[in-house]
């Protein structure tokens, strides 16, 4: 396209003609001016994309490389986050210390060695060898399962007698094993995990009578030591928070049920001390129902030991489960879940029958014989999601532990030795 270079020559007159007056003199000089340097793009101006303050702020004598210090701001971030992610995805989500958990491993001694053994697969490995021949006894994991506590033989047993133990804590994978204890103990009497899986509760002899101590897992110091107006021979932990223990104690030669506050505080009588003919079994193996509200127990009586129950506070005591020929009810072990109670079941109409046997924890329902027949002791816990019994009978020739079912079908034995030492890994759900 071309343009009339008449109207070009014109333009001035029209212009004058429009009343916009005529141009200056120096417009040729203006023009020259303006059009001398390239217009700067707008997206260049600071103002443009960044906040007034920054733009309008005095630089110093060194400019700062802003752009480059904002991509490296921005690498440092996207580190940050990807460490935490990676962080995140290892880290174990640990169950609470009471309450049904998913299954893990079951620990075990053979040889005096310690092993772990997945009964879903059959698998074991090694997770400590003992460099004493006695071996090592006694293992147990912490509530939330990262750690395994055990005993060894702080000597060579000459035959003399007992041999002290020194208690020791280690990792659920073998490492960082730990002797917690800064001078051996005479002997074990109890000894369980707190709820906070910091602490072991030992009760051991001193002076010729049962002291409770508290030991740290996580250091070697000397332990605390609680006082209580009994002779303390077992202690549980009260779910679900497990700010109360409670246990059983020899007072005047009687024993009786007692509960204080985990630091040992606050001590009240739940039965006070009474005569029996049988000091040994009365108010034994007594333990919290899964929520805590009620607690069993045995009671001792001429005919039979029965197994008996009452609130946390002591109040409503009752027999849990009455029954026509009851030798023996007794080591009463709820389930995680709360639902059922495992005990010792003897039965005796002409013969004596002994099984682990399952109840409705309301006492309620039939009484579910589980296992084998069983002519001596036994020994079991709850698998932690509720649905398997682990037992170990004396009968066991051959040394196996059992997997029992619950609702009375059919048994198995786990694909290694044991002994009666038993316990069963809790995980996150």
């Amino acid at each position: 396209m071309t343009v009339d270079r008449r109207f070009e020559r014109h333009l001035p007159e029209i212009l004058e003609d429009l009343y916009l007056g005529p141009s200056p003199m120096y417009r040729d000089e203006v023009l020259a001016a303006a059009v001398r340097p390239r217009q700067r793009a707008a997206w260049t101006f600071p103002g443009r994309w960044l906040p007034m303050d920054i733009a309008t702020r005095v630089a110093p004598g060194t400019r700062l490389p802003l752009r480059q210090l904002g991509i490296l701001a921005l690498i440092a971030i996207l580190v940050a986050v990807a460490v935490a992610v990676a962080v995140g995805a290892q880290q174990r989500h640990l169950p609470a210390p009471f309450g049904p958990a998913r299954n893990g491993l079951i620990p075990y001694v053979s040889g005096g060695d310690l092993y772990v053994g997945d009964p879903a697969s059959g698998n074991t490995r090694l997770l400590y060898r003992s460099p004493k021949d006695e071996g090592v006894a006694g293992p147990g994991f912490s509530p939330d399962g990262t750690r395994l506590a055990f005993m060894q033989p702080a000597v060579i047993d000459t035959g003399a007698g007992g041999v002290p133990l020194d208690v020791y804590v280690m990792h659920d994978d073998g490492s960082n094993v730990l002797k917690i204890t800064s001078a051996p103990i005479e002997k074990v009497v109890w000894a369980s995990w707190t709820p906070d899986g910091r602490h072991l509760a030992v009760i051991e002899p001193s002076d010729g009578t049962n002291v409770l101590e508290v030991f740290d897992t996580e250091k070697q110091v000397p332990p605390v030591r609680l006082e209580t107006p009994a002779i303390p021979d077992q202690i549980v932990f009260r779910p679900p928070l497990g700010n109360e223990i409670l246990f059983r104690g020899l007072q005047d030669g009687r024993y009786g049920l007692f509960v204080m506050n985990a630091d040992g505080s606050n001590v009240q009588t739940l039965i006070p001390p009474v005569e029996t003919e049988d000091l040994d079994q009365d108010l034994n193996n007594a333990t919290y129902s899964a929520d805590g509200k009620r607690i069993f127990y045995q009671r001792w009586t001429p005919q039979s030991i029965q197994l008996w129950v009452m609130n946390a506070d002591g109040t409503d005591p009752h027999e849990f489960k009455p029954e026509t020929g009851q030798g023996w009810d007794g080591f009463p072990s709820p389930s995680p879940d709360g639902r059922w109670v495992a005990y010792w079941h003897v039965i005796e109409d002409g013969r004596t029958i002994q099984h682990v046997s399952v109840v409705r924890a309301d006492g309620t329902g039939p009484i579910v014989a589980t296992g084998p027949d069983l002519t001596g002791n036994a020994h079991w816990v709850w698998s932690p999601d509720s649905t398997k019994l682990l037992m170990y009978s004396e009968d066991s020739g051959n040394k196996s532990a059992y997997l029992l079912d619950p609702g009375g079908g059919n048994f198995t034995t786990v694909p290694w030795q044991s002994d009666s030492d038993l316990d069963w890994q809790r995980l996150g759900q």
